[in-house]
């Protein structure tokens, strides 16, 4: 009898541990996936030999403070000039340079080529506010923020003419939050997404067992504990429901190939989303063998090309439309 009460006492605490213990490791899987330690910054424009801006300024809605900098294009006449600026927005766990694929790089190439570039950590990234990190959800806040930083904010050098004209360029989960952002504010007046995700739920059921190192059967878990700690609801992260709300603004959606992050589909069905739209204006390039987001490092001479003529194109007929025979064709 003695012996069935002790196996009866400790199958009722291991009854009761066990769901302490999955909780427990999911909570801790959810705070190291929503705050990461921030990537150092290790390059700045001047390897390039171009002037740059330090800025800050602040989170649309909820404030987080967010760090940058303001790269003026180099003009025509070999002049800075903030004319066209470009949003360009980082991946996840990373920040304004983006090393992993070559941000910083692709920034300066804007700046030569007449764009300027405001190029800035999000929130829980970089030299920005600690804040939980939501895979391009809340973090579209902080691309709007941008957008009323180059509108009405102080801007570092006021001896050149405020822009007149923005666009943005996001890779990977800041692409997915761009998405996000343009769709909400027409001041963005173009938007080259290069890996955005479709959608985050079916991404992060097959990635979060690998980076965790734990089951699959820890996932639920760990995303009912980052909803109910930090407020972050990653599977109703769906990009594909708001990209149509860009429509008639001009979109360049890129994805590699050969990508084993992003499903292939996602920029089939980003584009289908958006080309819903009436008046939709959407161009697309898959490049071909190409990892998730390594298409710069892959082709970038092409990669740059198609770029620098999307936002060109974009400009001038966002400028001069009676004037430009140039129409942006899906």
């Amino acid at each position: 009898m003695a012996v069935r009460t002790r196996q009866a006492a400790l199958a009722l605490g291991a009854a009761l541990v066990a769901p302490l213990v999955y909780f427990g490791i999911s909570a801790w899987v959810a705070r190291r996936l929503a705050f990461s330690k921030p990537l150092a910054i290790e390059a700045t424009p001047a390897a390039a030999d171009l002037d740059f801006h330090d800025v800050s300024f602040r989170s649309r809605g909820d404030g987080v403070p967010l760090r940058g900098w303001l790269i003026p294009g180099l003009g025509g006449d070999g002049q800075p000039t903030l004319e066209r600026t470009v949003i360009a927005v980082h991946g996840a766990w990373q920040n304004r340079t983006d090393p992993a694929v070559g941000l910083l790089d692709l920034c300066c190439a804007l700046a030569r080529a007449g764009f300027a570039v405001l190029t800035f950590d999000m929130r829980g990234h970089g030299e920005s506010g600690k804040a939980p990190f939501t895979l391009g959800y809340a973090e579209q806040d902080d691309i709007l923020g941008a957008v009323d930083f180059l509108t009405c904010g102080a801007l570092p050098c006021p001896e050149l003419t405020r822009p007149r004209w923005v666009a943005g360029y996001g890779i990977s989960m800041g692409a997915s939050a761009l998405l996000y952002a343009a769709a909400r504010e027409p001041a963005i007046r173009a938007v080259a997404s290069d890996s955005a995700f479709a959608e985050m739920g079916a991404t992060i059921a097959r990635e979060l067992p690998l980076r965790s190192g734990l089951p699959d059967f820890f996932t639920p878990g760990t995303l009912l504990a980052a909803r109910a700690l930090y407020g972050v609801d990653i599977v109703a992260n769906r990009p594909v429901e708001a990209v149509a709300a860009i429509a008639p603004r001009p979109l360049l959606l890129i994805q590699g190939g050969a990508d084993a992050m992003n499903p292939a589909s996602s920029l089939t069905h980003l584009a289908l989303a958006a080309e819903a739209a009436p008046d939709a204006h959407v161009v697309t390039w898959r490049a071909p063998n190409v990892p998730h987001a390594q298409a710069y490092h892959s082709e970038p001479a092409a990669y740059l090309s198609l770029l620098l003529a999307f936002f060109a194109t974009s400009f001038a007929h966002d400028m001069y439309p009676s004037a430009s025979a140039a129409r942006i064709a899906g």
